[in-house]
């Protein structure tokens, strides 16, 4: 997500000129984590503002081995732990709110874009963001 410029900065444009926006990223596989972007006043009397970057990895942060999602699927499973699954009720409900999707787009003439997997999708989701003024950020 790329914030909003302030309307109103209090530093000259010069203090400002090479900052980026301010952004929040979150990542998700293969690189679990999350950052945020933003300007920060650099220490010392002179008054100069830099880009400076937060940064949590999931898998930098902790020296346990998380295991993949089936693993932990499976072994719930082999353990009985029912509070993680849905009930039937839940799934039925979420069939009602998902069947008018699928037969509304069975309806169009062209329904979603397919695209490759691990690909980052169709070019008309970039003319989607385009329309905004935004783009995908890409690692």
């Amino acid at each position: 997500m790329i914030f909003k410029r302030a309307p109103h900065l209090p530093f000259d444009a010069t203090m400002t000129e090479e900052l980026g926006q301010n952004a929040l990223v979150i990542r998700v596989q293969p690189d679990e984590g999350v950052t945020m972007r933003f300007g920060s006043k650099v220490p010392g009397s002179q008054m100069e503002v830099r880009d400076v970057t937060m940064d949590f990895g999931y898998g930098t942060s902790f020296t346990e081995a998380s295991p993949e999602a089936y693993e932990r699927l499976i072994l719930d499973v082999l353990l009985g732990e029912p509070s993680l699954f849905p009930v039937n009720a839940e799934v039925e409900r979420s069939w009602e709110i998902l069947d008018p999707v699928i037969e509304h787009w069975q309806g169009l003439e062209h329904g979603p874009v397919p695209y490759p997997a691990g690909s980052w999708g169709p070019e008309s989701a970039n003319a989607m963001l385009a329309r905004t003024g935004r783009t995908w950020r890409r690692p």
